[in-house]
């Protein structure tokens, strides 16, 4: 049985943590993750079932056999199968989906002037507003500090793209409301993967300095993860080598003629004054090879490696770990 070990500052914890987060992301997708997680991930349960909103988030809250160990997974965003086939539909799944050409202010930190996009805003405030489907009616604060506070417990929150980036968001929130009431929150772990920058620098660091046992993780292939920080979307704009790459590709940007190269360059220059930062805290790099199906010169190839890149299953061979064959899991469609 799969076991979250108490945080530690040396960071011994971090592969076992991991482990167990990748797994649980994996069964956010899950055509029914109440009933699958005990197969999928023997002695674990769901406790907590979020209500899936109206744009599709969705999280749950799981427990061990121990009665102590418990997880928030949040589940990423679920894009058509056509998502990686088209620029345009990928720039409009970054512009509109992500909303990060506008920003809210962030009151659940200490820095200056912390401030996060105004989807991982509307991401937030859905989470807030999500109803446990179990039974209990109870929102997910509400059953985190019913259940998972003192006595040993131990909690860990965790998300695979989209929902590593409302994980952090969700975790910057909780942790802080534990804070402010005078409450430890030593006990509480954050796991990303492939999360797309929640916030800018005051939003990261507030977040490192109060989550000290987060560890976050990217394929240096993979673009989301990239967006939308202007030193990441400036080195995307040369992905990928051998081929396909991106300064070989033409596309067709707001009805000019560019190579592609070129039109996420201007992206980064969208991007350049808002300051996003990925937080720093143990956070992974590391490279999963091309897939050799995906190397013309074309912007569905350039796309659909960037979507191969982005599979979860890449994160869990990183850590070693063998996920269950799910059925119509979101993030292993690559186009």
């Amino acid at each position: 049985m799969s076991k979250i070990i108490p945080n530690s500052n040396n960071g011994s914890n971090q592969p076992a943590n991991a482990k167990i987060a990748v797994q649980l992301c994996a069964i956010t997708a899950a055509p029914n993750p109440v009933a699958d997680i005990g197969a999928l991930m023997p002695g674990w349960k769901i406790v907590w079932n979020g209500t899936q909103t109206i744009d599709a988030n969705y999280a749950f809250i799981a427990v061990d056999a121990t009665g102590k160990n418990y997880a928030l997974a949040i589940r990423g965003s679920v894009p058509p199968k056509s998502i990686f086939t088209d620029w345009d539909i990928f720039a409009n799944w970054v512009l509109e989906d992500l909303d990060v050409v506008t920003q809210a202010s962030w009151t659940y930190a200490s820095t200056s002037q912390p401030r996060i996009s105004s989807g991982a805003y509307l991401a937030f405030t859905n989470m807030l507003d999500m109803k446990d489907s179990l039974g209990s009616n109870q929102s997910i604060y509400d059953y985190l500090i019913a259940n998972t506070v003192g006595d040993g417990k131990q909690l860990l929150i965790t998300g695979h793209s989209l929902g590593g980036n409302m994980a952090n968001v969700y975790a910057s929130f909780y942790v802080q409301t534990l804070i402010n009431s005078g409450q430890s929150s030593a006990n509480v772990s954050l796991c990303t993967f492939a999360a797309p920058a929640a916030g800018n620098a005051d939003f990261a660091t507030d977040l490192d300095q109060k989550i000290p046992a987060a560890w976050h993780y990217q394929n240096i292939n993979d673009i989301v993860p990239n967006f939308p920080v202007f030193d990441g979307l400036v080195f995307v704009s040369a992905l990928y080598l051998p081929k396909p790459l991106a300064a070989e590709i033409t596309v067709d940007y707001q009805g000019h003629t560019v190579n592609l190269n070129e039109a996420v360059l201007l992206l980064a220059g969208v991007f350049l004054l808002y300051g996003y930062q990925q937080p720093t805290n143990n956070y992974t790099i590391f490279t999963t090879n091309l897939n050799p199906q995906y190397t013309d010169n074309t912007p569905k190839s350039w796309l659909a490696q960037g979507g191969y890149q982005h599979q979860i299953a890449n994160y869990a061979n990183y850590l070693g770990v063998q996920l269950p064959v799910i059925p119509h899991t979101p993030f292993v469609e690559v186009v």
